[in-house]
């Protein structure tokens, strides 16, 4: 500061300097009076410092991106092509059974599907911020995803349809496959039906639905959507990403998130698993989100 200071001869003339760079542009900021190292953050001028925590954590950012291997995707693309097929069998079979006298049994199980899936969504996300590891058998590749979100939230905006979705079309393939063989004799059997195949709709769009929650301007129609309430909303989501990312788990509309904190299911759940194991919530995660400096300890 001080060398900064003497460079340009005096505070007012660094203010200057500042105000005829900025003129003229877009930014809208006022140029302190005193120009102190914390200031210079503002202004994209990185402070010397002994840390390096701008490389420590792009170098996070780059293991869990290099953490997608070709393999990875390849399993995606079968996955989807797989979902497809399955899908246009379990939504065949649903209209080939429709009736005038079934629309009710369709809505019915459309709204309920909703619901299930905002529970099941919140119940996934919570396991994979809160338990395991990159190095944890079979579902660390799935688990990757999660810590890299976390250190960088827009990378999700880059990803395309299959990286995003095929995830979650995954864990839907056996409903699917169950749904598409159906056979059909009764009312309880039409809503069965129509509850599991819209619940593999809203499970397998949900990541779509947390994609665009991070888009900065997602087509107009999504926007009527979370504005809504009917999928995720942004500001709904943003909660979420408060360190250290505990609450706000359900992520196809969010709908369930507020029953489910106001019982405190997340934090019991978490006690019940403590108690019994040892583990502790959100270990792994807090090893890869934490900055040395940012948080403050007695």
């Amino acid at each position: 500061y001080e060398m900064l200071r003497s460079l340009v001869g005096s505070e007012m003339c660094i203010r200057d300097r500042y105000q005829r760079r900025v003129r003229g542009t877009s930014l809208r900021f006022i140029v302190p009076p005193i120009l102190s190292p914390v200031h210079y953050s503002l202004f994209s001028m990185e402070k010397p410092s002994t840390t390096k925590l701008p490389s420590e954590r792009a170098m996070k950012k780059q293991i869990l991106k290099d953490g997608y291997t070709r393999t990875k995707r390849n399993f995606e693309i079968l996955t989807m092509i797989s979902f497809v097929v399955l899908f246009l069998g379990a939504f065949i079979n649903l209209i080939r059974h429709f009736t005038q006298h079934s629309v009710w049994l369709l809505l019915t199980g459309f709204s309920s599907a909703m619901i299930f899936a905002d529970f099941c969504s919140g119940l996934v996300h919570w396991y994979a911020d809160t338990w395991g590891s990159l190095e944890t058998p079979i579902l660390g590749t799935f688990i990757r995803s999660f810590r890299e979100h976390h250190i960088d939230p827009v990378a999700i905006c880059h990803h395309d349809v299959i990286e995003t979705n095929a995830d979650n079309c995954f864990t839907t393939l056996i409903p699917l496959f169950f749904m598409s063989v159906k056979e059909i004799n009764t009312n309880f059997d039409y809503f069965y039906l129509c509850f599991w195949v819209f619940t593999c709709v809203f499970v397998s769009f949900t990541n779509q639905f947390h994609k665009w929650s991070h888009t900065y301007k997602p087509p107009f129609w999504v926007q009527c959507l979370q504005d809504w309430g009917i999928i995720l909303s942004r500001k709904h989501h943003s909660i979420h990403h408060l360190n250290p990312f505990d609450c706000n788990y359900c992520i196809t509309n969010g709908w369930m998130n507020f029953p489910l904190q106001k019982i405190g299911f997340w934090r019991k759940i978490e006690s019940v698993i403590t108690l019994t194991t040892g583990y502790i919530p959100r270990e792994n995660d807090i090893q890869w989100t934490y900055t040395p400096g940012t948080i403050k300890t007695k």
